[in-house]
């Protein structure tokens, strides 16, 4: 949930030079094997098809054990859905017992790094909870296991596998290295008692905030995910770009970028505190719309706004809602480590999560409001109604509708790129987040 739906990395500017020392630790680690040798994760993958030759395999393998999950812990909602509902669900499939290990991604690179450093065969985790460059950053070193994707058989059944985010993470080749476990779309949430037309577009934004200065912000893209996809979802209506899919230089990219810069520092003055300073995560912001300081909030769990609303924590009049001209739509995954201890436990864990049962359970908004990853076509109509059911309680509009105002998420470099220029060119890399 990056990320993401990028909880899990939700890493600010001190996290972000460690993942890059991370990857220049593991790039040269890779030099080190020689000429005309198999790179560290070329090497990994090769020794994995030989492990499962099927299903049955896994599961007579993988029934009984522990599995250990590295992951996000920032979202109360997701920590009891896994405790509890995902916890007992493996209990009474396969006698596994799930320890969840909070530890956000620069932490968990850096132990599986100096595990893979130190030669330890059987390390300490056997999931982890991942997308965009820190799966950029763990498939180049060499620190997953895979490929793995022909073994699992609910992903078999119920995914489009010719989809485009079962195949590429970013811009990032997949080849079986994780699986996805579900989709995020950025949504802005509003109070339609304080604001009657919210606007629909970055273009009306910007003549809302003039109109009303200091009720509209975001959280800083350098410390916040959400924050970032707001900025890099401008780049397709501000700039008339639909394709970003090329390979450009960086000053290509900041050249193509420039009318989304330009935008976010006239908008500045009129922002909370004239922008000044910024919220340093969703949490905060969530916080100054509670508290009637900004009219609005913005995230990616679908299911969010409902959910907050059931349990009284948002007015009743608080609605979530998608800009006309699209938001940045992104998908988050699961890996198993290159030394899981437990590697058919953890694909027996993945299948689970990847089930229609618990694809459905974290949808509700009072679970998680996370979006499914599977094909709804392959579901039975019993799963096809009780999706029909959830839709209407998560979000006011179909989720059919919903993908037409879907954009494809950036590159992982452009997401680095448009981070560091908007530091750059907003003034903002000297400002602490709100506190």
């Amino acid at each position: 949930m990056r990320p993401l739906n990028r909880p899990m990395t939700e890493i600010g500017n001190t996290h972000k030079r460690l993942l890059s020392l991370i990857l220049a630790g593991v790039l040269a680690a890779g030099a080190l094997v020689g000429c005309g040798q198999a790179t560290p994760a070329a090497e990994e993958a090769d020794q994995t098809a030989a492990v499962f030759a099927s299903w049955s395999e896994v599961e007579e393998a993988g029934r009984d054990q522990t599995v250990t999950i590295l992951m996000w812990g920032g979202n109360e909602l997701v920590n009891t859905y896994m405790d509890t509902t995902v916890s007992s669900y493996l209990k009474e499939t396969y006698n596994i017992t799930l320890n969840r290990v909070p530890m956000n991604p620069p932490d968990y690179l850096s132990l599986l790094l100096n595990e893979k450093t130190a030669g330890v065969a059987e390390g300490s985790a056997d999931l982890l909870w991942i997308n965009a460059e820190n799966f950029r950053t763990a498939k180049e070193g060499g620190l997953l296991w895979g490929p793995y994707d022909q073994l699992l058989e609910n992903q078999t059944k119920y995914y489009e596998t010719s989809a485009g985010d079962l195949n590429s993470d970013s811009g990032i080749p997949i080849e079986g290295m994780e699986a996805i476990w579900g989709r995020a779309q950025l949504v802005l949430t509003t109070d339609t008692a304080r604001v009657e037309a919210p606007p629909k577009s970055y273009k009306a934004l910007l003549e809302w905030a003039k109109a009303n200065p200091g009720r509209f912000t975001y959280p800083n893209p350098m410390e916040d995910f959400a924050g970032s996809a707001f900025v890099r979802s401008a780049l397709y209506e501000l700039t008339g770009e639909s394709d970003w899919s090329a390979d450009l230089t960086e000053e290509a990219f900041k050249e193509k970028a420039q009318p989304v810069f330009d935008y976010f520092n006239e908008l500045k003055p009129y922002l909370w505190r004239e922008g000044t300073v910024y919220p340093s995560s969703q949490a905060q912001l969530d916080e100054l719309f509670k508290n009637n300081e900004v009219d609005f909030t913005i995230g990616f769990e679908l299911g969010k706004t409902a959910g907050q609303v059931a349990a009284g924590a948002y007015p009743e009049t608080a609605e979530a809602y998608v800009f006309d001209t699209g938001t940045i739509g992104n998908a988050h995954y699961l890996a198993v480590p290159f030394n899981a201890p437990q590697k058919a436990a953890a694909l027996l864990t993945i299948n689970a999560l990847q089930s229609p049962e618990l694809q459905l359970e974290k949808f509700k908004p009072a679970v998680w409001g996370d979006m499914p990853a599977f094909d709804a076509a392959a579901l039975s109509e019993e799963e096809q109604a009780a999706l029909k059911a959830i839709e209407a309680e998560v979000f006011p509009m179909p989720l059919e509708a919903l993908a037409e105002r879907r954009l494809p998420e950036l590159k992982a470099v452009y997401i680095d790129w448009i981070e560091m220029l908007w530091s750059e060119i907003a003034g903002a890399s000297n400002r602490a987040g709100a506190k």
